[in-house]
């Protein structure tokens, strides 16, 4: 399996710190973001953590007979571990956390792992597909059918998230597996994104470049364009063969 990847982070136009982190790591088929919380210093600080730790974990865990998700649901667990620890430790980086979303892509099979409102999808087959749930305030109301997806996109504690890394002793990722395809492109990114373009556009940006560093910068482009109201960050894994 041949994997091309491109990625792309951004402050944005009303932030003064970029909090998000990512890491694509083609050695271990590891590729994720991670979005920060808790002030511009602890969130980056919590954002890096996530990425230095879940990385050193894939790579602890190599030629592990465990499966792709086990082995991000240990890497999430890890990260998770040294965050709380650095929040408790220190009161200056009391109260942080991060999103993660992550994917694990082996010869046959891609694991995923996220917690908390960056997301990732699936484009196959001219068609995208959220594989995520938002662990956020706003999400659990549209999957109560609560609320529109209009008003999602509106409501005023759109960003308080309900799971994060590092503010609880233990964390409680969303884990899934699937069997890729070629031409299967995965797009991770944070909700500085997914704030500004809906699901369509994501598509129909991706799909009409096939250069995808140059999708990425376009992506990012767009956010920052519709107002730019929060760092912004795009990772693209497709697999070419």
């Amino acid at each position: 399996m041949k994997l091309s990847m491109a990625a792309c982070s951004d402050v944005g136009l009303r932030r003064q710190a970029n909090e998000d982190s990512f890491a694509t790591a083609p050695d271990l088929g590891l590729y994720l973001v991670a979005d920060g919380m808790g002030g511009h210093k602890a969130g980056k600080v919590a954002s890096e953590m996530a990425t230095e730790h879940a990385l050193r974990a894939i790579h602890a865990l190599q030629g592990a007979t465990a499966s792709p998700a086990e082995k991000l649901r240990q890497a999430v667990s890890c990260a998770n571990r040294e965050i709380h620890r650095t929040a408790q430790s220190d009161p200056d980086l009391s109260g942080m956390g991060t999103t993660l979303v992550a994917i694990l892509a082996t010869p046959d099979r891609v694991a995923l792992a996220h917690v908390g409102d960056s997301r990732a999808y699936l484009i196959r087959g001219g068609r995208i597909r959220q594989l995520t749930d938002d662990h956020s305030l706003v999400g659990e109301l549209l999957r109560r059918r609560q609320i529109s997806e209009a008003d999602a996109r509106e409501h005023p504690h759109r960003h308080v998230l309900t799971r994060a890394l590092g503010v609880a002793p233990a964390a409680q990722p969303d884990l899934a597996e699937l069997t890729p395809a070629p031409g299967d492109t995965f797009v991770l990114c944070s909700d500085g994104l997914t704030t500004h373009l809906r699901d369509g556009e994501i598509l129909e940006l991706v799909s009409h470049d096939p250069d995808l560093q140059k999708s990425c910068d376009t992506l990012v482009a767009c956010a920052n364009q519709r107002g730019g109201v929060d760092n912004v960050t795009v990772v693209l894994v497709r697999l070419d063969d």
